[in-house]
């Protein structure tokens, strides 16, 4: 009776070991995709358990945050960015390409306002034009 006790103890620490690295793996949360920003490096990958159609179990590394800005003018304007109208400020985030973001503001009373700004890869970022 009790060899069989310490080998049910035994199996059980064996269980326990082989099934730790699951929960250990790292702490946060997954989107409905099964993915997740990595705040040490600013990247972003996913974990094969979600939605998304990956699969496999493993993570995948993907392309980088994308970089979008958000503009908002003061006063109120309607707003080109990179020579693409995206609407009245204040304006949703939009993606671009590159760092560089070239605005443009129209507004009835003012006139029109050119400003050009770089802004920080891999996020979003809050633009404010005061003219």
């Amino acid at each position: 009776m009790r060899l069989g006790r310490k080998v049910a103890l035994g199996l059980g620490v064996v269980a326990g070991l082989v099934c730790s690295h699951l929960a250990w793996a790292h702490p946060g949360r997954t989107n409905s995709s099964g993915c997740h920003n990595v705040r040490a490096t600013g990247g972003y990958h996913c974990h094969g358990g979600g939605g998304g159609g990956g699969g496999g179990g493993g993570w995948r590394e993907l392309e980088e945050t994308p970089t979008r800005v958000k503009v908002i003018a003061i006063p109120r304007a309607r707003v080109w960015i990179n020579g693409a109208f995206v609407g009245m400020s204040p304006t949703p985030a939009v993606r671009i390409d590159g760092t560089k973001v070239q605005v443009l503001l129209e507004h009835a009373a003012l006139g029109r306002h050119e400003t050009t700004a770089t802004i920080d890869a891999g996020g979003t970022t809050a633009l404010t034009v005061r003219w």
